[in-house]
Protein backbone atom coordinates (compact mmCIF):
# COMPACT_ATOMS: atom_id res chain seq x y z
CA UNK A 1 0.00 0.00 0.00
CA UNK A 2 1.46 3.32 -1.20
CA UNK A 3 0.61 6.37 0.73
CA UNK A 4 1.03 9.37 -0.80
CA UNK A 5 2.38 12.62 0.85
CA UNK A 6 3.13 11.07 3.91
CA UNK A 7 3.68 12.54 7.38
CA UNK A 8 6.01 9.94 8.78
CA UNK A 9 6.44 10.31 12.93
CA UNK A 10 8.68 7.65 14.07
CA UNK A 11 8.11 8.32 17.94
CA UNK A 12 5.08 7.66 19.41
CA UNK A 13 3.76 6.09 22.48
CA UNK A 14 0.23 4.39 23.77
CA UNK A 15 -1.17 3.85 26.74
CA UNK A 16 0.47 0.36 26.82
CA UNK A 17 3.54 2.17 27.89
CA UNK A 18 4.12 3.41 31.32
CA UNK A 19 4.01 7.10 30.83
CA UNK A 20 1.55 7.20 27.65
CA UNK A 21 -2.02 7.74 27.36
CA UNK A 22 -2.68 7.27 23.38
CA UNK A 23 -5.62 4.85 23.38
CA UNK A 24 -6.72 2.68 19.92
CA UNK A 25 -9.79 4.69 20.29
CA UNK A 26 -7.79 7.73 19.98
CA UNK A 27 -5.58 6.73 17.08
CA UNK A 28 -8.45 5.70 15.36
CA UNK A 29 -10.34 9.19 15.43
CA UNK A 30 -7.25 10.63 14.42
CA UNK A 31 -6.64 9.07 11.67
CA UNK A 32 -9.81 9.55 10.07
CA UNK A 33 -9.76 13.09 10.21
CA UNK A 34 -5.67 12.50 9.25
CA UNK A 35 -5.11 10.05 7.17
CA UNK A 36 -1.61 10.98 5.66
CA UNK A 37 -0.12 9.98 8.74
CA UNK A 38 2.57 7.11 9.50
CA UNK A 39 3.31 6.26 13.42
CA UNK A 40 6.17 4.36 14.54
CA UNK A 41 4.51 3.14 17.85
CA UNK A 42 7.60 2.81 20.22
CA UNK A 43 6.17 2.48 23.67
CA UNK A 44 9.15 1.69 26.73
CA UNK A 45 9.91 -2.02 26.63
CA UNK A 46 7.00 -3.28 25.47
CA UNK A 47 5.24 -3.96 21.74
CA UNK A 48 1.53 -5.67 22.54
CA UNK A 49 0.03 -1.86 21.31
CA UNK A 50 2.35 -1.32 18.29
CA UNK A 51 1.36 -5.06 17.18
CA UNK A 52 -2.38 -4.20 18.36
CA UNK A 53 -2.39 -1.09 16.16
CA UNK A 54 -0.52 -2.69 13.39
CA UNK A 55 -3.50 -5.14 13.00
CA UNK A 56 -6.18 -2.36 13.06
CA UNK A 57 -4.35 0.33 10.73
CA UNK A 58 -2.23 -1.84 8.14
CA UNK A 59 0.68 0.01 7.36
CA UNK A 60 -0.30 3.03 9.10
CA UNK A 61 1.59 1.54 11.66
CA UNK A 62 5.19 0.59 11.90
CA UNK A 63 5.94 -1.70 15.13
CA UNK A 64 8.26 -0.37 17.11
CA UNK A 65 10.14 -0.26 20.77
CA UNK A 66 11.95 2.19 22.64
CA UNK A 67 14.53 -0.22 24.42
CA UNK A 68 16.46 0.70 27.52
CA UNK A 69 19.92 -1.20 27.06
CA UNK A 70 22.96 -0.96 29.63
CA UNK A 71 23.99 2.24 28.31
CA UNK A 72 20.84 3.96 27.68
CA UNK A 73 17.55 3.80 25.35
CA UNK A 74 17.61 2.96 21.23
CA UNK A 75 14.61 2.09 18.89
CA UNK A 76 13.57 -0.44 17.01
CA UNK A 77 11.42 -0.17 14.15
CA UNK A 78 9.87 -2.53 12.10
CA UNK A 79 9.76 -5.35 14.77
CA UNK A 80 7.90 -8.62 14.65
CA UNK A 81 9.12 -9.73 18.84
CA UNK A 82 9.39 -7.79 21.83
CA UNK A 83 13.12 -7.25 22.63
CA UNK A 84 13.77 -7.56 26.05
CA UNK A 85 15.70 -4.33 28.01
CA UNK A 86 18.50 -4.36 29.46
CA UNK A 87 21.19 -5.62 27.06
CA UNK A 88 24.39 -4.34 26.13
CA UNK A 89 23.91 -2.03 23.21
CA UNK A 90 25.39 -4.16 20.93
CA UNK A 91 22.86 -7.18 21.75
CA UNK A 92 20.44 -4.96 21.04
CA UNK A 93 21.29 -3.99 17.95
CA UNK A 94 21.57 -7.33 16.73
CA UNK A 95 18.23 -8.42 17.74
CA UNK A 96 16.69 -5.86 16.35
CA UNK A 97 18.67 -6.81 12.30
CA UNK A 98 17.79 -9.87 13.17
CA UNK A 99 14.47 -9.36 12.91
CA UNK A 100 15.00 -7.32 9.66
CA UNK A 101 13.98 -4.47 11.72
CA UNK A 102 16.41 -1.02 11.49
CA UNK A 103 17.85 0.69 14.23
CA UNK A 104 17.17 4.26 15.38
CA UNK A 105 18.52 6.77 17.59
CA UNK A 106 16.39 8.97 19.77
CA UNK A 107 17.13 12.24 21.62
CA UNK A 108 20.75 11.36 21.64
CA UNK A 109 21.83 14.87 23.41
CA UNK A 110 18.81 15.10 25.73
CA UNK A 111 20.22 15.78 29.90
CA UNK A 112 16.70 16.32 31.22
CA UNK A 113 14.29 14.21 32.42
CA UNK A 114 15.24 10.79 33.32
CA UNK A 115 19.09 10.71 33.13
CA UNK A 116 19.10 7.23 32.32
CA UNK A 117 17.17 7.33 29.01
CA UNK A 118 19.36 8.82 26.54
CA UNK A 119 22.26 6.71 25.10
CA UNK A 120 25.65 8.12 26.58
CA UNK A 121 27.84 9.68 24.31
CA UNK A 122 30.84 6.84 24.33
CA UNK A 123 28.16 3.96 23.29
CA UNK A 124 26.80 6.70 20.36
CA UNK A 125 30.34 7.26 19.16
CA UNK A 126 31.31 4.06 19.41
CA UNK A 127 27.97 2.43 17.83
CA UNK A 128 27.39 5.10 15.29
CA UNK A 129 27.68 2.82 11.92
CA UNK A 130 25.30 0.27 13.24
CA UNK A 131 22.33 3.27 13.82
CA UNK A 132 20.11 3.31 10.73
CA UNK A 133 18.80 6.29 11.67
CA UNK A 134 19.25 9.38 14.14
CA UNK A 135 16.50 11.72 15.40
CA UNK A 136 17.16 14.83 14.84
CA UNK A 137 14.67 16.82 16.33
CA UNK A 138 12.47 15.65 19.70
CA UNK A 139 9.50 17.72 20.06
CA UNK A 140 9.82 16.87 23.97
CA UNK A 141 13.74 17.85 24.21
CA UNK A 142 14.13 20.66 26.65
CA UNK A 143 18.05 20.83 26.86
CA UNK A 144 19.49 23.04 24.99
CA UNK A 145 21.04 22.97 21.66
CA UNK A 146 20.32 18.80 22.04
CA UNK A 147 18.24 19.06 18.33
CA UNK A 148 20.47 21.00 16.62
CA UNK A 149 23.77 19.06 17.98
CA UNK A 150 21.81 15.66 16.68
CA UNK A 151 21.24 17.32 13.11
CA UNK A 152 24.98 17.92 13.42
CA UNK A 153 25.59 14.27 14.50
CA UNK A 154 23.32 13.17 11.03
CA UNK A 155 24.97 15.00 8.49
CA UNK A 156 28.51 14.09 9.77
CA UNK A 157 28.12 10.78 9.27
CA UNK A 158 25.32 10.84 6.39
CA UNK A 159 22.88 9.19 8.42
CA UNK A 160 18.77 10.00 7.65
CA UNK A 161 16.91 12.03 9.81
CA UNK A 162 13.93 11.72 11.48
CA UNK A 163 11.57 14.21 13.48
CA UNK A 164 9.61 12.72 16.30
CA UNK A 165 6.89 13.97 18.33
CA UNK A 166 7.85 11.28 21.29
CA UNK A 167 4.07 12.19 21.91
CA UNK A 168 2.78 10.53 24.91
CA UNK A 169 -0.88 11.98 24.67
CA UNK A 170 -3.02 12.44 21.67
CA UNK A 171 -2.97 16.22 21.72
CA UNK A 172 0.52 15.77 20.88
CA UNK A 173 0.09 13.81 17.59
CA UNK A 174 1.30 15.40 14.40
CA UNK A 175 3.14 18.52 15.81
CA UNK A 176 6.31 17.22 13.86
CA UNK A 177 7.22 14.75 11.51
CA UNK A 178 8.72 14.15 7.92
CA UNK A 179 6.72 14.95 5.03
CA UNK A 180 7.64 12.71 2.33
CA UNK A 181 6.22 12.28 -1.37
CA UNK A 182 5.35 9.23 -0.60
CA UNK A 183 5.44 5.84 1.77
CA UNK A 184 5.85 2.33 0.71
CA UNK A 185 7.32 0.66 3.83
CA UNK A 186 10.85 -0.13 5.05
CA UNK A 187 11.98 -0.85 1.82
CA UNK A 188 12.23 2.44 0.73
CA UNK A 189 12.22 4.76 4.19
CA UNK A 190 15.32 5.59 4.28
CA UNK A 191 15.45 6.83 1.26
CA UNK A 192 12.35 9.08 1.74
CA UNK A 193 13.67 10.37 4.95
CA UNK A 194 16.86 11.86 2.78
CA UNK A 195 14.73 13.79 1.03
CA UNK A 196 11.75 14.84 3.04
CA UNK A 197 11.11 18.05 4.37
CA UNK A 198 11.13 18.13 8.71
CA UNK A 199 8.66 19.96 9.96
CA UNK A 200 9.30 20.96 13.81
CA UNK A 201 7.80 22.14 16.44
CA UNK A 202 8.42 21.87 19.81
CA UNK A 203 5.79 20.68 22.63
CA UNK A 204 4.59 24.12 24.67
CA UNK A 205 4.47 24.27 28.23
CA UNK A 206 0.50 24.02 28.62
CA UNK A 207 0.72 20.56 27.11
CA UNK A 208 3.80 19.64 28.83
CA UNK A 209 1.72 20.45 32.18
CA UNK A 210 -1.41 18.46 30.96
CA UNK A 211 0.82 15.66 30.28
CA UNK A 212 2.46 15.37 33.96
CA UNK A 213 -0.69 15.72 35.38
CA UNK A 214 -2.14 12.29 33.18
CA UNK A 215 1.36 11.03 34.61
CA UNK A 216 0.65 11.47 37.95
CA UNK A 217 -2.79 10.57 37.48
CA UNK A 218 -2.55 7.31 35.86
CA UNK A 219 0.16 6.05 38.64
CA UNK A 220 -2.58 6.39 41.21
CA UNK A 221 -4.97 4.56 39.11
CA UNK A 222 -2.02 1.70 38.86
Amino acid sequence: MVINKAKIDLHVHTSYSHDGFITISQLKKFFKKHPEYIFAITDHDEIKGALKAKKIFGERIIVGEEIKTNKGEIIGLYLKQFVKPGMTIEQTIEEIKGQGGLVMVPHPYKRTGNPDSPICENALNKNIDHFDIVEIFNARNRTRGANEKALQLADNFNKPKAVGSDAHAVYELGRSCVIVSSYNGKDTLLTQLASGKCVCQSLGFIHRVLTRIQRELKKIDL
